[in-house]
């Protein structure tokens, strides 16, 4: 819900949905001259709210991004047509229409691109579509006030009025806005903030794409293990993690998508637990597991703690670049974490050794982290790894109540995150 919502106020304010607002705010701003109606601008109003959450829902695809663009534009055309307040294709029709398809169209071949100087050209013309769409907007606002002032002093008469606003009156009206010396230098400024813009969003695409090289290239971290020969009991802390709903997702997107998905996920947590000094143990489908204090580490729970923090900060980013290239967003992960005994030593496959841990910790963190979804929490914590926090840490956590592990007889607490 906080990545919908988030996701939402973008598009409403950034993507692709500011110019209309733009709009909006000029026909309730000049309320001696709007054309529609109280009620006409209500619809309009929740078009833009239904056009703004299919965009922030179904954006990340480049073929709903394209038609979704154009329900407020249609909405507005049938609504002037309806009040009969004007002609249909007058310049504020063109201005959405063409506005929209620009923007739309734009939007939805950088989603289909997978060459960063691609995008970077692709976010060089959406910039200038950006500045001259305000630029026009701008334009039309002093249009209409000067015209509105002229029709109330009886310089120009009612039909002049409606005809100013035609398209075929669109170059000489231009021109003459372009001759006052404070729109020259208000378009100066659009292009200014325009070209600060359009900086900012190639330096996000590079880093990005840097950000891509970096996933791909990482190896998974290892942890030391002072008796590689031999298999013996260790207290640890373990980190069991998986994605809510994997399955469903997974049989909708398709194979090579939930690949994808799986290989942004593994990265991610391979990055995250080499931030704190965890140990991947293994990756079994959606599920990740990773140990804390494999070599006596008397802060294994911290770090682990840490650890999962770390991620859900991440978690953001990560649903950004999932949308970003047209996979799945992830939008809830549950994470469980426990401290206690397990088995650890190496197992030989295939002729390939690794560390393994195995045991009642891991046992837990599984049980923890399948709770999340019943607590509607991301992060539970075990008792045990509650009382190896610091004074600190331990103030960010709460009981949400006491469960019983399976082999035990009595009920034990477990935190989530206040």
């Amino acid at each position: 819900m906080r990545f919908f919502s988030r996701r939402f106020l973008e598009e409403f304010l950034l993507y692709s949905s500011h110019f209309v607002v733009f709009f909006i705010l000029m026909l309730v701003t000049t309320p001696g001259i709007v054309t529609l109606q109280p009620i006409s601008i209500a619809a309009l109003l929740i078009l833009l709210g239904i056009q703004t959450a299919l965009l922030a829902s179904n954006g990340h695809l480049a073929l709903p991004r394209f038609l979704f663009s154009f329900i407020t534009p249609a909405g507005y055309t049938a609504l002037t047509a309806f009040a009969r307040s004007g002609e249909p294709l007058d310049m504020a029709n063109f201005f959405l229409w063409t506005t929209s398809f620009y923007v739309g169209a734009l939007q939805a071949l950088t989603i289909l691109a997978r060459r960063s100087w691609i995008k970077r050209f692709l976010e060089a013309f959406l910039t200038v579509g950006t500045v001259t769409t305000f630029v026009f907007f701008y334009f039309y606002l002093d249009l209409r006030i000067v015209s509105a002032a002229a029709l109330r002093s009886g310089a120009i008469s009612g039909s002049a009025y409606l005809e100013s606003f035609a398209l075929a009156n669109f170059a000489p009206a231009f021109m003459a806005f372009a001759r006052s010396p404070q729109h020259l230098f208000f378009m100066f400024g659009a292009v200014t903030y325009g070209l600060i813009s359009l900086g900012e969003r190639i330096k996000e695409i590079s880093l990005r794409d840097r950000l891509d090289r970096a996933l791909d290239s990482l190896e998974p971290p290892t942890a030391p293990s002072p008796s590689p020969a031999r298999a013996e009991t260790r207290p640890v802390t373990v980190l069991y993690a998986d994605i809510w709903n994997f399955s469903p997702l997974a049989d909708k997107a398709g194979p090579e998508a939930a690949i994808m998905v799986l290989e942004r996920w593994y990265s991610m947590w391979n990055l995250v637990a080499s931030r704190h000094g965890g140990h991947v143990d293994q990756f079994v489908g959606d599920s990740a597991i990773l140990v804390f204090g494999l070599i006596g580490e008397g802060d294994a729970a911290e770090r682990a703690v840490a650890c999962a923090l770390d991620f859900l900060d991440e978690l953001p980013h990560f649903q950004e670049d999932l949308a970003s290239k047209s996979l799945p967003v992830v939008k809830h992960v549950g994470i469980g974490i426990h401290s206690g005994q397990a088995a650890v030593g190496e197992l030989a496959t295939g002729g390939l050794r690794r560390l393994a841990t195995v045991g009642e910790a891991v046992n837990a963190a599984a049980r923890l982290d399948s709770l999340c979804r019943e607590y509607k929490q991301d992060l539970i914590l075990s008792a045990s790894a509650y009382r190896q926090l610091g004074l600190d840490s331990q103030a960010w956590f709460q009981q949400l109540g006491e469960v019983l592990f399976r082999g035990k007889t009595q009920p034990v607490p477990v935190y989530g995150r206040k």
